[in-house]
């Protein structure tokens, strides 16, 4: 965000209007192209003014006019929208405010939805003769509960009209910006999915809010960069998640994303991207699996590893059978070894081709679970990637 001089700062207040005019000379000297002067416009709005949760709550607004918004620094949707377009308006960028449907506060798969009805406000800014989509409201921050929390973000920035239809049904269809505009019905099949799961991942197939399936299903997709995802599952009915019962199988080709459910019923799954480096996910994703039957199958707990290119071949399904035998092939790239641990019992794997470290290995009849462990030496201290229970 821009520094403001003291003595602009103060005309905040005491006259707004003055103060949207010197904002954007400064927007204007410190810009490189349009694309910048509408960044750092966003970025003026939504660090600037916080959501005003309290009245959102109430259900008591109070006025939303850029010249107020700019006294309270607080504001609801219409606000940010109104005081992003003032801005535009003095930076002679031509920029229109959006009405309609958005998934927010509140907004759930496994709820009815109203995309007819009008809940919320964004922008279109034109540049260069093409047309950008920005929320930045939902640039400003999120919803905590009933508290409103500042997080500066850039993902509704600028978002691909393919991605925002995702979480946004303006009021007027041609604000799609969609060669194909979407129907009411159409978008509320939609999943919940933000634009950070479009910006990781190209799916094998075109996931539904709901989606059929027995007492497992899976989906393939590709990831970008190396940020990944994770999936949390919970039983609509009861609220509870379930445990041991999603797995991610990763090759060079892709990953495929393997779940199970322990009765017949619906799931809410929820998408957690993982950004590089990042030691908590943020959400990104949600839709819904209506299990028609129960399985018994479930995944190894999996453990996060040293090992580069940590690859689980098989087996993916526990629990595993006493007096059966498995063929276990692990990938960890940059590890010497690779052993099966039970008790004080250690199984080394061999390496072959690729990496990849295999064995027939036929689980005794005396023990409760087994787990993996990777090291760098065969005497050295193992660490566990991964736990099976044994029936």
């Amino acid at each position: 965000m821009i520094k403001i001089p003291q003595n602009i700062e103060r005309n905040r207040t005491v006259n707004p209007a003055v103060y949207i005019k010197q904002i954007a000379v400064l927007i204007n000297d410190n810009s490189e192209n349009e694309f910048d002067k509408v960044k750092k416009a966003n970025d003026f709005a939504a660090v600037l003014i916080r959501y005003d949760a309290a009245g959102f709550w109430a259900g008591n607004i109070p006025d939303q006019s850029y010249q107020n918004v700019l006294k309270t620094r607080l504001a609801v949707c219409e606000g940010y929208a109104n005081l992003f377009k003032k801005l535009c308006d003095e930076l002679k960028i031509p920029c229109v405010i959006v009405h309609g449907y958005a998934r927010g506060v509140g907004s759930s798969p496994a709820a009815a939805e109203r995309p007819n009805e009008s809940n919320h406000a964004w922008n279109i800014v034109t540049i260069y003769n093409e047309s950008y989509l920005i929320d930045c409201t939902w640039n400003s921050g999120y919803m905590d509960g009933m508290v409103s929390k500042q997080k500066y973000t850039t993902e509704w920035l600028f978002c691909k009209p393919e991605h925002f239809i995702y979480t946004h049904f303006p009021s007027n269809v041609n604000q799609q910006l969609l060669t194909s505009p979407l129907t009411a019905a159409q978008f509320s099949a939609l999943p919940f999915f933000r634009p950070g799961f479009f910006d990781t991942a190209n799916l094998s197939v075109k996931l539904p809010k709901i989606n059929h399936a027995g007492g497992q299903f899976s989906f393939e997709y590709t990831s970008r960069n190396d940020n990944y995802f994770s999936f949390q599952v919970n039983e609509i009915k009861t609220g509870k998640a379930i445990q041991n019962r999603v797995f991610i199988q990763s090759n060079e080709s892709g990953n495929t994303a393997f779940f199970s459910f322990p009765s017949a019923g619906q799931y809410i799954v929820n998408v957690f991207l993982f950004q590089t480096g990042a030691k908590q996910g943020s959400i990104c994703g949600e839709f819904i699996v209506e299990a028609s039957s129960a399985s018994s199958v479930q995944y190894p707990v999996i453990y996060s590893s040293s090992a580069k290119n940590l690859q689980i071949i098989s087996p993916i399904e526990m629990p595993l059978e006493r007096g059966k035998t498995y063929t276990f092939n692990i990938k960890a790239g940059n590890k010497k070894n690779v052993a099966i641990i039970y008790g004080s019992t250690f199984v080394q794997l061999a390496k072959g081709e690729d990496d990849v470290f295999t064995f027939e290995f036929l689980v005794p009849s005396n023990i409760n679970s087994l787990s993996l462990g990777i090291a760098d030496s065969e005497r050295g201290r193992y660490e566990t990637i991964a736990t099976y229970q044994v029936k």
